[in-house]
C-alpha cells in the first residue's frame, strides 16, 4: 500500500458535507478512507487555530478527521490566494509607508521590508495552481494572523525572513 505521509486526499460531492478523507488508522498506519461525522466538522471549525499550530509543526493531516477537514479547508484554492493577496498587500503598505490606521494592527514595516524577497517568494507559491502541503500553508497563515509573531513583533525570537522562506519551502517540499 502507498504510504501517505503529509498529504490529504479528499474527493469533494455537490454538497459541502460529503467530502471522504483519508486517515491513518490501524498497528501499521493503514490508511482508510471515512466520511467525517458532524462532531468531526465542528472540531475543525471551533478549533482551528489548534489545528492549524498542529498542521505547521507538521503533523499529518490524515491524524484525524479534524485535521484533515482543516487541512482540506487551508488548501483550497480561494484561501491560498486569499493568504497570497493580504501578503502583498503588506509587502506594498511596508514599501508605500502608509500611516497607520486606527484599530488596526501594523505589521512590523522593517521587518516586511528585510523579508520581502522571502514574502514575495511565498505568495507566488500560494499563488501558483498546482498542489502544496496543509503544512506549509498553515505555517503561511500563522505566519499572517499570529499577531505576536515575526510579522507584527519587532522583539519576535525568529526572523521574518527565515519563517516566510520556511513556510514557502514546506508548501512544496517535493520540488526542492
Amino acid at each position: 500500500m502507498t504510504s501517505i505521509k503529509s498529504s490529504v486526499v479528499m474527493s469533494a460531492s455537490l454538497y459541502a458535507h460529503g467530502s471522504t478523507v483519508l486517515l491513518a488508522c490501524g498497528r501499521a498506519g493503514t490508511v482508510v478512507a471515512e466520511r467525517p461525522r458532524l462532531r468531526d466538522r465542528l472540531a475543525a471549525h471551533w478549533w482551528a487555530r489548534g489545528l492549524d499550530r498542529a498542521l505547521a509543526e507538521g503533523i499529518a493531516p490524515e491524524a484525524s478527521a479534524a485535521l484533515a477537514l482543516r487541512a482540506q479547508r487551508l488548501t483550497e484554492p480561494d484561501r491560498r490566494w486569499s493568504i497570497a493577496g493580504a501578503l502583498r498587500r503588506i509587502l506594498r503598505e511596508a514599501e508605500e509607508a502608509h500611516p497607520a490606521r486606527l484599530g488596526r494592527v501594523r505589521p512590523n514595516s522593517r521587518a516586511v521590508n528585510a523579508a520581502s524577497q522571502e514574502l514575495n517568494e511565498l505568495a507566488d507559491t500560494l499563488d501558483d495552481p498546482g498542489p502544496v502541503t496543509a503544512h506549509g500553508v498553515a505555517q503561511a497563515w500563522l505566519l499572517l494572523t499570529d499577531g505576536t509573531g515575526p510579522l507584527y513583533n519587532p522583539g519576535s525570537r525568529e526572523p521574518l525572513p527565515i519563517r516566510a522562506a520556511q513556510a514557502a519551502r514546506h508548501l512544496r517540499p517535493w520540488a526542492a
